[in-house]
């Protein structure tokens, strides 16, 4: 069995996944790539190249260009802390598996404590994923670390 770390960019309505997070992503031309495990790599205005960690809010350059950013994805070192192989590999071997329109999202995300447990993941639609996440994260984006959320609220 062939086990993608990447969904197909054809078949994804990429201004609907960025529409809860235009609050952190407005200086992106276009999203790149989307991982199985639900973050998003982004092309900058600056044309650098930029990983939105939904889980944590994090939007980090992680190349100057895409030539740079395709050098990387040799790196085996680099494709498992982006895209987390050894976790999807498990989910699978658990029963957890992804239909084209889903992505792995955390049950509770770990901007909100949440843990890279397999217990802590589930197969989501990749709109509801995006929608959530983008919505937590903005709604908790000027909380320092260690803050207790009391409430969050899902449109």
């Amino acid at each position: 069995m062939t086990v993608s770390f990447i969904k197909d960019m054809s078949k994804i309505d990429a201004s609907d996944i960025c529409s809860d997070w235009q609050w952190l992503i407005d200086n992106q031309k276009e999203v790149i790539l989307v991982s199985a495990i639900g973050d998003m790599f982004l092309l900058g205005n600056d044309n650098s190249i930029y990983w939105l960690e939904t889980g944590t809010g994090d939007l980090t350059c992680v190349a100057e260009n895409i030539e740079e950013f395709q050098n990387l994805l040799a790196n085996e070192e680099v494709v498992d802390n982006w895209f987390l192989p050894g976790l999807i590999e498990q989910l699978i071997a658990h029963g957890i598996t992804l239909n084209e329109n889903q992505v792995y999202s955390f049950k509770t995300p770990p901007v909100l404590g949440g843990e890279y447990s397999l217990d802590n993941f589930e197969a989501t639609d990749i709109s509801v994923h995006f929608s959530i996440s983008g919505q937590i994260n903005k709604q908790i984006w000027d909380a320092r670390d260690g803050t207790k959320v009391g409430n969050v609220s899902i449109e």
